[in-house]
Order: structure tokens, then sequence, then C-alpha cells
């Protein structure tokens, strides 16, 4: 009922397929961990609208510390509707980001897949897991929706486009890889939609396994890679791999190669091939092979999204395209796409991958218009770090007034500061609430975070915050382009790019957020007053935690990221955390003469 009717309308989203890591696991006990990855339904999140309004979003694997987590989301549950005030018995609707009905007859071309249907897939299993869970909705059944209509959703709602394309890429869906819509007057309209043997996201999962690391996690690495390969090496290679057809369609003969059931379900004969080109498995060693390899194959990408993208703007006459599944979240095939005359605007939905599902299913069951009205701009939709308290510790603390002066202070003296404020992001990117901050302006910074404090590899980019008021000063942003949530890399101006080195990519290009004082008013002002103090109005932005993790939920997982990694100082709500070797700027920063300008 609407709240003219006094109760409000309340309508619950989810992601995620539970059991589906088990089922393969069970089935092929040899696989190794990357390969046993290759499943569907990871990403576990849930989503509450009230009366079409988005009010929580969070996702299962910051409760239970599983990246990825495909459990069935019950922790995310309770804490969206803790966050609305609500219990559970006000659940109007529950939806689901698959329908694998549309698929049955699909899944029963032998033993094994009608297993994998009964255990995994099988919409009534849904019901059956929500009533184990909370048996007080015994009553109510799961709604089951097309996995990329739940994700064109949660591109063409918050997109502010009143028509447009919406393009969605990603693994696979219950049937495609790739589907077309056209967004206009509040409705979707399905274009086209291509299968598994067409899958962009498949593909890159193949390259990120070759190159020794896990698909459906690593392929940013790859990304990363690609920036000091030559492209050409593999060039021939990449065509042979992925065909360009007519009408926007391509073929991906790549994923053909695998005929006997273990190679289906690890593409071992996709790999195998690409080795037979010239470029053997990585296997924890990477070379420059690996390297153009990886150019390669983000190029050949790159053409496939032209291709199908370049089609239907010209078919259609639409010049803004929204995005989402999982290869959206490649930013520089978006960002070289959004700078070109193929389009007049993007929009990525930061939580393209498929946690976002749960809040198109969500919107599946809500009044479209009156939901794109509401829907909010941030993505800071989980609970708020003040619910959780840092627990004991011996490091140095201080309360302070003027927290965002005083963080300010430390990164220019150049510490490494966690910063954990308000609501928990939802989707990968860490965009201001749960992030490490650090000076942009030295390239051994990069090389720190990256060493010391994430434990992760060093060609890997660190990503820039910046004024909006001086974004354009940095960086080259196409008109039209919504970069609030990290999720495009444009290029850096060529004469700006020593005074932010530790923020440029090897290909001169940087993953920007662009922050606005009226919608993160306390990042806003560290920004404002690290510029005050050393004329840069960007800083380093990274996701608050430790390589292996998810980013921090609450106050003591942030603590914890502290207390387990090299970070300088943990700064949560207005209370300054120190190591040892901090203290002294830590008393100098919080001292209450102003500090100079430079």
């Amino acid at each position: 009922m609407s709240e003219a009717g006094g109760v409000p309308e309340v309508v619950l989203g989810y992601s995620g397929f539970d059991g589906t890591a088990e089922f393969k696991r069970a089935h092929f006990p040899d696989l190794t961990d990357g390969e046993a990855r290759l499943c569907q339904g990871l990403d576990a999140a849930a989503a509450l609208l009230v009366d079409g309004r988005l009010v929580a979003a969070v996702q299962q694997e910051r409760y239970s510390g599983l990246k990825y987590d495909h459990a069935f989301p019950a922790d995310a549950i309770r804490a969206c509707l803790s966050i609305a005030g609500l219990s559970i018995t006000d659940v109007d609707q529950v939806r689901h980001g698959f329908d694998y009905g549309l698929a049955k007859v699909l899944s029963l071309g032998d033993e094994r897949s009608r297993r994998r249907y009964d255990e995994v897939y099988r919409p009534e299993r849904q019901t059956a897991l929500l009533h184990r869970h909370f048996p007080e909705l015994s009553g109510l059944d799961v709604r089951p929706v097309r996995h990329h209509d739940a994700h064109a959703l949660t591109a063409a709602v918050p997109s502010g486009f009143e028509e447009a394309l919406v393009v969605v890429v990603d693994g696979m869906g219950e049937l495609h890889a790739v589907t077309v819509y056209r967004w206009a007057g509040g409705t979707l309209t399905r274009l086209a939609a291509l299968d598994f043997r067409s899958s962009l996201g498949l593909f890159y999962s193949v390259m990120t396994m070759h190159l020794g690391y896990w698909p459906n996690s690593d392929e940013y690495k790859v990304m990363a890679m690609a920036a000091s390969g030559d492209a050409e090496r593999f060039a021939g290679t990449m065509r042979e791999a992925v065909v360009l057809r007519a009408d926007g369609r391509f073929d991906i003969p790549l994923l053909q190669r695998n005929h006997d059931p273990v190679s289906k379900e690890t593409f071992a004969g996709s790999r195998r091939w690409l080795a037979e080109q010239g470029c053997p498995p990585a296997d924890g060693e990477i070379g420059q092979v690996h390297f153009d390899l990886a150019a390669a194959g983000q190029r050949r990408l790159e053409e496939a999204l032209f291709h199908l993208v370049g089609h239907w703007v010209a078919r259609t006459g639409l010049r803004r395209v929204a995005f989402a599944g999982g290869v959206a979240l490649n930013c520089v095939a978006i960002g070289k796409l959004a700078a070109s005359d193929l389009v007049d605007g993007v929009y990525v939905q930061p939580a393209a991958g498929d946690e976002g599902t749960a809040v198109g299913a969500a919107l599946l069951g809500a009044d479209l218009p009156r939901a794109a009205e509401h829907y909010p701009v941030s993505t800071f939709l989980g609970p708020d770090v003040d619910s959780d308290r840092v627990p004991a510790h011996s490091y140095f603390t201080v309360e302070v007034d003027d927290v965002e002066a005083v963080a300010a202070r430390l990164l220019a003296k150049g510490l490494v500061v966690g910063w954990a404020q308000g609501r928990l992001e939802f989707g990968p990117r860490a965009l201001g609430n749960r992030s490490i901050l650090a000076d942009p302006r030295r390239r051994e910074t990069r090389d720190r975070v990256n060493a010391a404090v994430k434990f992760r590899e060093g060609f890997r980019p660190l990503a820039p915050i910046v004024k909006a008021e001086c974004a354009t000063r940095y960086f080259r942003i196409p008109a039209g382009t919504n970069m609030r949530h990290m999720t495009i890399a444009v290029p850096v101006r060529p004469e700006r790019a020593d005074e932010i080195a530790a923020v440029v990519h090897d290909d001169g290009t940087a993953r920007v957020q662009v922050v606005h004082a009226a919608e993160q008013p306390r990042l806003w002002r560290v920004l404002d007053e690290f510029e005050r103090l050393t004329g840069v109005g960007t800083l380093i932005n990274t996701s608050l935690n430790v390589k292996g993790q998810p980013t921090a939920r609450s106050a003591s997982e942030a603590f914890r990221t502290f207390d387990e990694s090299r970070l300088d100082v943990l700064v949560v709500g207005g209370v300054v955390h120190a190591k040892e070797w901090a203290v002294s700027d830590v008393l100098a920063a919080t001292a209450r003469t102003p500090a100079p300008a430079a």
C-alpha cells in the first residue's frame, strides 16, 4: 500500500545464488581456486525500496568477510531493514535478480545440469531459502526477475537521461551476455540480445585466468596490466578470439574451444589455445609477454564495445548511453567511449556487478518514474560507521573539533590516513566514506600504499578524488559524463601530471571521482583544506581494506585494517588514532593555531 493509504509499500530485492560454488566444488573437486570461481550468482546483496525510494543497499560480503560472497544475504537483509527502521513483517514484495525458469529447458541436457538446476537455479528454491531464514514471511513467495532487466534498471533509473540506450554487458545472465535496450518514458524496451557465445565478460575472465589471476575477481588487474603492454604483439590472436559481425554483433570463438565437461567448467581449452599462440600461462611469474596479451585483449574488448554501441547509436539516434553489468566496470573502455564522437553522454551504474541486481530486482516492483525522481545521487546506502565502536587499544588517540582540517594537515605531511565516516558505500568502490587517503604529489606514495598498506601489486594504479571546482584543471573530462563514482578513466592533462604523479597510470589516465560540496561536504572540505595547504585539490583515494578483505563496514573493521597494515592514522568520526611514529605529526596537526597556507 502507498503512503496515501497510510502504510508504505516495502519492496525487498536481493542477488546471489546460495550454493552455486559449493555445487561446483562437489562435482569438480580437482579444480584450482581460480577455476572454482567460474560460477554464477556471486556478489549477494540486498536492497530496500520504501514507496519507490531506495533507502538501503548493502553487500553480504561486508558482514561475512568473504569477498564476493554468494550466500543467501540474510545479514544484508537485516541490515537494510534496520537502516529503514522496519521489521521483516513490513515487507510486501521480495524479488530475486535471476529468473532461471526462463531457461529450464536448457538446463535439462544431462544429469549434472538437471541437478544444478534443482539445487541452485530453480526459482522455487529462493522461496524456500527466504522462508528458512525468515519464517515470518512464510506466506510470501520470492518473485524472480530477468537478470539483465534488473541490471538495466540500475543504469537507466539513476542516469538522469530521459531517453537513452541502456547496455548490459556481463559474463552471463540466464541466457544472454549482452542486452541492448531503449529507455524512454520510464520504460525499457529490449532491442537486441546476444548469448554466451558473445560474452565479453567470459572472454575477459579467461584472459584473467590465463594471466594468473582469479576470474570474477581480478579482471581489474588485467586492465591495469594492459597499460604497460604492446597491443600489437597479439593483435592477430585477438582478432581470431573475438570476431566482429554485422549489425553490431560479435562472436567469441575463443569460448567455443571447450568440449569435455571439465573444460566447459574451466575454459581449459580456451586457455590452451592462448598458450599455443605464444603466451604461456603466467603461473605466478608475470613477464612482458603477459602485459602484451593483456593490452591486446583490452583493446579487442574496446573494439567490440565500440562496434556494438556504434551500431545502436546509428540505428536509434540515441547518443546517451547508460551501462551496467560487470564489463561496465572496465573504466578504460568506458572512458574511451565517453571521450569519442560516438556519444553525447555516459552513465555507469557504480554497483554494476551482480550486487547491483538487488537494487534492480526491487525497482521492478516499484513505480519507475517515481523511483527515478527520488533515486539518491550518492551510493552511501549501508550502515553508519557510528553504529559501531573502535575496540579498546593502546594507540595514541585524540578527539578533535575540526577533523577535516586535521586530516588535511596530516595528508600534507605525507601521512597515509584511513578515513571512516557516515554510511557505507554500496558497490565495489570506496567513494570517501570508507577510504584510505594519501598525498598524490609523489609517485613513491603510490608504491608505499600498494606495498605497505594494501599489500598488492606495484603496477596497480591508485585513483584520485578531486574537488568539482578544479576537476578540469587536472583531467580531460568528456561533456555529459557522470564522474561521481570512480567508474570512468580519463586522460590526465600532461601539464599537470607531475603535480599528481601518484595517480597517473602508465597510459596517462586516471580513474577519477569528482567530489561536490553539496553531496559530500566532509570529504570536499578535506580536499579544500589540502588545496589551501599545498595548492593541489586532489588526493589519492582507495578502499579501506587490505588485500583479500572486503572494504571495512564498521568502526571496528576500520580499526582492524589500521592495526594490520602500515596505515599511519585512522580517523573515525571525529576521533584520530595514530601509530607511534605519527604521534608528533598528529599533535602538531591538532594544535589550535591554524596551519599556514603554502
